[in-house]
């Protein structure tokens, strides 16, 4: 199972337009398919800010 972090569909929007950014954008950081300074931003706050739950490894 690849790591990632679920969190609530509406979360995910309200993520972009807090740190200025596309869903899409969103998606792939908590996919961890991006490993960017934003990236790293946007999983910490969805951690942190928006009770996201890391899962996989």
């Amino acid at each position: 199972m690849n790591r990632r972090i679920v969190m609530d569909r509406g979360d995910v929007s309200r993520i972009a337009g807090a740190m200025g950014c596309t869903r899409e954008m969103v998606s792939r950081a908590l996919n961890y398919k991006v490993d960017t300074s934003l990236a790293r931003k946007i999983r910490y706050v969805a951690k942190e800010q928006y009770g996201g739950v890391e899962v996989g490894r």
